[in-house]
């Protein structure tokens, strides 16, 4: 997707896209370089999904803002957000 490329903010909270929907942008977001904020609030996400945001995490340098507020991650979920983490210098807010 080529508007992928320069997407700097994705806001879709309250759309219960559930982990089936997480890991779909995953992949979309797989060649973006650019974003910086990801507001995922209240999109009934499992510790699947987590896996995946974990991923991003890893990958994306510049996300500087994630929110995960009311999904039920859980402790396997955190963990994989946790270890997401240990390579991204960037992040600058995180709301769980």
């Amino acid at each position: 997707m080529e508007m992928m490329d320069s997407l700097k903010k994705i806001c879709m909270e309250n759309n219960a896209i559930k982990d089936r929907g997480v890991i779909a942008l995953a992949h979309a977001l797989e060649e973006n370089d650019t974003l910086l904020s990801l507001y995922l609030e209240n999109n009934q996400i499992t510790a699947v999904g987590a896996k995946e945001i974990g991923k991003i995490l890893q990958n994306k340098y510049k996300l500087s803002k994630i929110n995960l507020n009311n999904n039920p991650l859980k402790d396997e979920g955190l963990k994989a957000i946790a270890e997401g983490l240990l390579d991204n210098d960037t992040l600058r807010v995180i709301t769980l």
